[in-house]
């Protein structure tokens, strides 16, 4: 006769789900993975009564309570030993997407998603963006602890936060230029075995500048996930990044990251999240007055309403990014900001107006945009996609065709399944309302390239 399982029962308690709450976590968990769970509180009270799980199963159970304890569990930790190895599938362990309460969690889970994103591309917890969990990352955010960790250099050994920011900055450039598939590998690499260990070498109270320093990696990571396509390590690079952020003190970081959210959310169509995700971004940066950081914030905002048709809304948030950027100076921006001026922000209004299908204002933004000489080239391949389809919403077909063709030869090199899908999606409505044009035709061959570039590794 089994015995009762105390340690699953502890955590259970602990984490405040019934029994039916926490079969359908795991049901649901299982649908992500594509796969499917007979669990119901039925099936919690076997566990609970001591019936080993399957394997599977305890995996689903490990990542549903991790998720809601905000702390990376094992099956071992939870009394479930029938056949599940741990160890020997550490991306299991990351399944689910939290903001953790205990901020050493996040260099574990960091760790654990690096190593994952190395060693098992095609682990499938690491492509699915979970947009259930973001509440939860708003509301930990906001209103969970923290401790401050004073700095002490009593030890003698310092730690060179500049060297890691400084190798951020020059692989973020290449980034910038080439895309996220060409800078992955090098930046996984290297924050896997040179920054991620600091953790263990540092004494607690030396930890703020390294959590920084980390966290600004960890978002190019992030980055570069989602340029890949590989939303859900993006989404954890970026929450365990603001959990650094959080615990040491930096705001205005913090600010950034929840944007960078907010920008991953819209950009797969979770809306609303996208839309709160940028309002807490806001609230983090209230109390530092930076005029450049808010309006991109508004910006990300605004980006977000215009999904949502909200025309009146999103003219409001693009007017006090405008205000905003007005009233900036420079001597008090961080330095990673200066990159927000009159131009990016007519790049967002771009997008924006494209969104809410207004061609006069898509068009016109667009130049905008693109204006000075030394826009990046990255940058102009994507604004000429939206302002083309501005183009052919305004029924200028040549036009938009001639623009389109300008940014996918301005692509070159590029790797970005972003930038493929602006490429897609255009190809897909000008096909739509042209069928049988030559240019369309043409413009079509013309992409295949581009298309078929492999960018997820």
């Amino acid at each position: 006769m089994s015995r009762p399982n105390a340690a699953f029962m502890r955590a259970l308690d602990a984490s405040g789900m019934s029994r039916k709450g926490l079969a359908r976590r795991i049901r649901d968990l299982a649908a992500q993975r594509g796969e499917s769970s007979s669990a119901d509180h039925v099936s919690v009270k076997r566990w609970l009564d001591g019936t080993q799980p399957r394997p599977e199963t305890a995996l689903l159970i490990v990542s549903a309570l991790s998720e809601r304890l905000g702390r990376t569990l094992t099956a071992a930790a939870l009394g479930f030993t029938a056949g599940v190895d741990d160890g020997a599938s550490p991306q299991k362990a990351v399944t689910a997407v939290s903001y953790p309460l205990d901020v050493g969690d996040s260099a574990q889970t960091l760790s654990l998603v690096a190593s994952t994103d190395l060693e098992t591309p095609d682990a499938r917890e690491l492509l699915g963006w979970d947009e259930d969990a973001v509440p939860a990352i708003v509301s930990r955010y906001l209103f969970g602890h923290t401790h401050a960790l004073a700095e002490d250099d009593s030890d003698g050994r310092a730690l060179n936060a500049d060297a890691i920011r400084r190798t951020t900055a020059h692989l973020m450039d290449l980034d910038f230029q080439l895309g996220g598939g060409h800078t992955r590998k090098l930046l996984l690499f290297y924050f896997r075995d040179q920054v991620l260990p600091l953790f263990d070498a540092l004494p607690l109270r030396r930890r703020n500048d390294l959590f920084i320093a980390t966290a600004e990696l960890a978002q190019m990571l992030g980055w570069s996930a989602y340029d890949a396509g590989r939303h859900g390590a993006a989404q954890r690079y970026f929450v365990h990044s603001l959990r650094l952020a959080k615990e040491a003190g930096d705001d205005l970081l913090a600010a950034r990251l929840l944007a960078n959210l907010s920008h991953q959310a819209n950009y797969l169509g979770s809306f609303q999240n996208a839309i709160e995700l940028a309002r807490a971004a806001q609230h983090a940066a209230a109390r530092c007055h930076s005029g450049r950081v808010t309006a991109m914030l508004n910006a990300m905002e605004a980006r977000a309403l215009a999904s949502l048709d909200d025309g009146a809304g999103c003219a409001s948030a693009l007017h006090r990014a405008e205000q905003s950027l007005d009233r900036a100076v420079d001597a008090s921006e961080p330095g990673w900001i200066s990159y927000f001026t009159p131009e990016e922000l007519a790049g967002e209004a771009a997008h924006c107006f494209r969104d809410l299908r207004r061609p006069v204002e898509t068009r016109h933004f667009g130049a905008l945009a693109i204006a000075t000489a030394d826009t990046p080239t990255r940058t102009r391949a994507f604004i000429n996609l939206v302002t083309a389809a501005g183009s052919l919403e305004g029924g200028h077909l040549e036009e938009a065709v001639t623009t389109a063709r300008h940014a996918i030869e301005l692509a070159g090199p590029l790797q970005s399944s972003r930038y493929q899908r602006y490429v897609r999606d255009f190809l897909r409505s000008v096909a739509g309302a042209h069928p049988r044009s030559p240019l369309v035709a043409e413009l079509v061959a013309l992409s295949a390239t581009v298309l078929a570039r492999d960018v997820s590794s």
